[in-house]
């Protein structure tokens, strides 16, 4: 018998994924983080270091839903961060996936069947119930309720709608709502691709438990895909700073939205940068500043200053997020709160110039070894102990 070789055109590359982990681990995870750990499988055979920027660049989303990412396979033990003796975060180490013991607690396919089966019953009241009426519990898996709050209220994240896991019956009775059906088409369209089930949980949230009308999810994606982010999880994280910041109608959220087009422009004039369109990786930094950390444009334009008055020529985004991370850290709201700050830095540095006794030259000396150059400038050298607490 003659034997065969099968080749390929494409010199493409495989990455390995353990059969545990997908019996295992996969079943349970979010869509969202399985992608992150199998392109962190992928890194692994690349080889090849990269940033959390660059990592939510190429899934359209904030380094933030990266970081949660990882703190949950973390969580589930099998990732582990690897640090320098200077607690410098160095990379992340995959370790071995061991088989899980399974759920004795849930529920066979059929019951559920059974049950999606009775939510499918229709019912005189639930025929006769408004569009925009609360879900009943028999539609979701689970449900919160939740306090109307005013629309001009700051709303804290603790009074954000939980999320919810909705049952097939419901989401199927949604898809057939004029206005969230059209919603989803639109969405389709302007990704030119099918959303899948968790795209259209997270629009589901934000129609339903966010109470978006109709018109100002229609300009929410809108706007997301103006700014290059075609990604349901980044719309959610837009939804979710709008209804804390008391967004309900699309007047507002152009505004809101305006503002936040001028930061990108400010920064990059601040920093000497001499383009008006920022790439996907300043876009994620400056993204981070203002939709995880919340801080104004006033705060991130003092950051902006911070770093040219130190590296005045070679000022860059990285720089400035550092001094941002650690402004976030120190739980920095306003101008004063880094007042607060620069005054505690100089009173610490007052402390131990008095306490100093040695000579000049012994001074200059244990000044060249506790940060490696003689041309730091006052602003870097503040930058570096920020960065290192």
């Amino acid at each position: 018998m003659e034997t065969i070789t099968v080749t390929t055109k494409n010199h493409e590359t495989y990455s390995s994924i353990s059969n545990f982990f997908i019996d295992y681990y996969m079943t349970e995870a979010d869509g969202e983080f399985v992608k992150i750990y199998l392109y962190l499988v992928r890194l692994l055979n690349s080889g090849r270091a990269i940033t959390v920027a660059e990592i939510a660049d190429h899934f359209h989303l904030t380094q933030e839903d990266i970081c949660q990412a990882i703190r949950y396979w973390i969580k589930q033990g099998i990732l582990r961060l690897e640090y320098t003796t200077d607690k410098i975060l160095t990379g992340i180490t995959m370790l071995p996936l061991t088989p899980k013991a399974p759920n004795r607690e849930n529920a066979s396919l059929l019951s559920l069947l059974e049950e999606d089966m009775d939510t499918n019953v229709a019912t005189p009241e639930s025929k006769a119930a408004p569009k925009r009426k609360s879900r009943t519990t028999a539609a979701v898996k689970t449900a919160v309720d939740q306090p109307e709050t005013a629309a001009t209220e700051i709303r804290d994240s603790a009074a954000v709608p939980k999320k919810v896991a909705y049952k097939a019956a419901f989401i199927e009775e949604k898809k057939n709502d004029e206005d969230f059906g059209n919603l989803l088409y639109q969405t389709e369209t302007y990704f030119a691709k099918p959303l899948t089930q968790s795209d259209i949980n997270a629009l589901l949230y934000i129609y339903e438990e966010l109470r978006f009308s109709p018109d100002l999810m229609e300009y929410l994606v809108e706007h997301c895909v103006s700014i290059g982010k075609k990604s349901c999880r980044y719309i959610e994280a837009v939804a979710l700073d709008w209804y804390k910041n008391g967004i309900t109608s699309v007047k507002e959220a152009k505004a809101a939205a305006q503002n936040y087009n001028t930061i990108y422009l400010s920064v990059l004039k601040q920093l000497g940068i001499q383009r008006r369109v920022p790439t996907p990786a300043e876009t994620s930094y400056i993204d981070t500043w203002y939709n995880t950390f919340a801080f104004d444009k006033n705060i991130i334009m003092e950051a902006c200053r911070r770093a040219v008055t130190s590296n005045p020529h070679s000022a860059n985004l990285h720089y400035v997020n550092g001094i941002l991370e650690n402004w976030h850290r120190q739980n920095v709201k306003s101008l004063s709160d880094i007042e607060v700050l620069d005054q505690k830095w100089e009173s610490e540095k007052k402390k131990k110039a008095v306490s100093g006794k040695a000579s000049s030259v012994s001074q200059f000396n244990q000044y060249q070894s506790s940060t490696d150059s003689n041309v730091l400038s006052e602003f870097e050298e503040l930058f570096l102990q920020e960065t290192n607490n």
